[in-house]
């Protein structure tokens, strides 16, 4: 139950770390509060003893709730506008509750160019209609699928997780070619296990060819596949998301994005998407 669980619980770790370091509600710049709803985040804040404009934004009502991630993106877009000397409450809860005393340094004017929560929601594509809500939503029944479900594998996702959650390719050390995802032979000078890793999460690219598929088994019809010229060299072969499918053209520039593939069998695949540059 929520008040025997969070309100209790959250309620009694604060209290108990303010009281350890003699703090008040006064003593902060600004509170970051988890909570699963906004009902229980105003009355969480109220009850520890926060004025609103000293409460962080907890995104519900334009990003949603969004699991492990909510507590972290709430102290991202508070440190986007915090200062040198703020201090800054940070609590978290979910089997057990984790209550921090943060403060802010002048190190945080070294990465007030980061897109953050602020830019990325700036950036954000609107879905055009409700039946795109619907279909994101698996609130529309469809045909039996008749492919088999990818699962996806563990044991794959743990031995290739540089390349798959990092995104690293290699880099010959022969020829300089790069490519991605990373292979035993190079593709231009056939030299054998002779490479160097390499990022390329951070690079933008363009399109070099695309593909659209209008009866895919994917939530925003039609899938479009890409083959990305990599700035710095290497080309990426992978979906383009968040797009308007009359604007897809050769040459357009694109970023890359960390974005959920698919599901299966408990299993969630993520993934490196290609997405226009907005901002």
């Amino acid at each position: 139950m929520v008040g025997e669980g969070y309100t209790k619980h959250v309620h009694e770790a604060v209290s108990g770390l303010m009281a350890k370091y003699s703090l008040t509600s006064k003593d902060f710049t600004k509170a970051v509060l988890y909570a699963p709803d906004a009902r229980r985040h105003a009355d969480m804040a109220r009850s520890l003893g926060f004025e609103a404009t000293h409460v962080q934004d907890p995104l519900l009502t334009t990003v949603g709730h969004t699991g492990a991630a909510f507590a972290p993106m709430m102290l991202v877009a508070a440190l986007e506008e915090a200062k040198p000397g703020d201090k800054l409450l940070f609590v978290n809860y979910s089997d057990a509750v984790d209550a921090y005393v943060l403060g802010v340094t002048e190190q945080i004017e070294k990465i007030r160019d980061r897109r953050g929560i602020k830019r990325h929601m700036e950036s954000k594509a609107m879905l055009p209609n409700y039946g795109k809500y619907v279909h994101f939503c698996n609130l529309m029944e469809w045909e039996f699928e008749r492919r088999p479900l990818d699962r996806g594998a563990l044991t794959v996702t743990w031995r290739e997780r540089k390349h798959i959650f990092s995104l690293h390719g290699q880099k010959c050390k022969c020829c300089g070619t790069i490519q991605i995802p990373p292979q035993t032979v190079c593709t231009w000078c056939q030299e054998k296990d002779q490479f160097e890793e390499i990022r390329l999460s951070d690079k933008r690219g363009t399109i070099f060819t695309f593909s659209t598929d209008e009866r895919a088994m994917v939530p925003d019809l039609p899938n479009v596949l890409c083959i990305i010229d990599l700035e710095g060299g290497g080309r990426f072969f992978t979906r383009l998301t968040d797009r308007d499918p009359a604007r897809i053209e050769v040459g357009m520039p694109v970023e890359l994005t960390f974005r959920n593939m698919h599901d299966g069998a408990g299993i969630h695949n993520y993934y490196w998407l290609a997405r226009p540059i907005r901002c």
